[in-house]
Parts: C-alpha cells; structure tokens; sequence
C-alpha cells in the first residue's frame, strides 16, 4: 500500500507542475529538492546553476535527508530528481517517474526563462550532462533514470497536469485518495 509519492525527471518534464497539484489534492507532507537548492543558493549568494552543481557533502547531506524522509512512517510527498532511486526497493512508495521529448523540454524552459530555443537547447543540455556526472560519480550508478526502475512512466508531453495528477492519484488505495466534494 502507497503512502508516499516521489515524482522523479528531468528539467521541465512537469515535476514541479504535477508536485504542487498533488500537493493540493493530498495535504500531505512535502520535500522538494528544487526548493531546497533554490533557498540553499539564496541563503549562501550563490547563482541558481551553481547550487544544482552541488558539492559532493552537499548532495550527500540532502539524499540522505530524503532517504530517512522515506523510511519514516506516515505520508510524503516528494519532488526529487533522484527521489524514485532513493526510494528503491521501499513497497510504501509510489515511484513516478515522468519524461518527455527534449525538443518539448527545451521550448518548456526557453518559454519559462523568456530565452532562445537554441540558448534553452544548451543550458538545459549542460546542467542535465552536469548533475548526471555528478549524481554518477557520487552513487556510482547510471540508472536514475531507468524505467525499470519506477512504478509509473508518464509522458508529459501531450497531457494535462490534471490528468496526470488523477492517473496517479488512481495508483493510490481508496483509503489515501482525497476526497472531492460535490
């Protein structure tokens, strides 16, 4: 039986979308990994960029925080790139892994940061080679992103947020779905 989430994927492939209207539907408890990095790179005056090419104690500090997050009792919702790897092998999480065409990632970061195509192109193809280097050299695994790996692969590129958030939610046991009103 689920009582956790982890939505795992690459840049703009809908995590932060489908996260926070999951988040709404469930009330459950949140972690975000974006958020973590994004208030880290505030609090330290550090560039966006340089906080998600993260320091090896750093990346090590936030799995393992996710990690015990995972194995307490009780219900979480998690947003991580490496969230359904973490979880590997708890049955008590629903691991969502979701994916989506890179030329559709790209226009999805170039209309969100108001760049060129081309310049979407190359930064996103940068931090992803990055932090996979990264993320590889620390765990010393290449699989993050393996299918085989997660209990549901959605393709974002055609679908709505809300009707991702329902086939997931439709995952879950009667007992932890929310309840709608009329």
């Amino acid at each position: 039986m689920f009582t956790k989430i982890t939505i795992s994927g690459k840049i703009c492939t809908g995590k932060s979308s489908v996260f926070h209207e999951l988040q709404k539907k469930l009330n459950w408890p949140t972690f975000s990994s974006g958020s973590y990095f994004r208030e880290y790179a505030k609090i330290h005056h550090l560039e966006l960029n340089n906080a998600e090419e993260q320091t090896d104690k750093l990346t090590h500090k936030v799995d393992g925080m996710v990690e015990k997050m995972l194995r307490k009792p009780g219900h979480l919702l998690l947003d991580a790139w490496l969230g359904g790897i973490l979880a590997d092998g708890n049955r008590e999480v629903l691991k969502v892994l979701l994916i989506t065409d890179d030329e559709i990632r790209f226009n999805r970061f170039a209309h969100r940061e108001n760049i060129s195509f081309e310049e979407a192109k190359n930064e996103v193809s940068l931090r992803d080679s990055s932090w996979f280097e990264k993320v590889k050299k620390i765990h010393n695994r290449s699989d993050f992103f393996d299918e085989r790996n997660y209990d549901m692969v959605i393709d974002t590129s055609t679908l709505t947020v809300n009707y991702i958030v329902q086939s997931i939610l439709s995952k879950l046991p009667p007992s932890h779905q929310p309840l709608t009103t009329v």
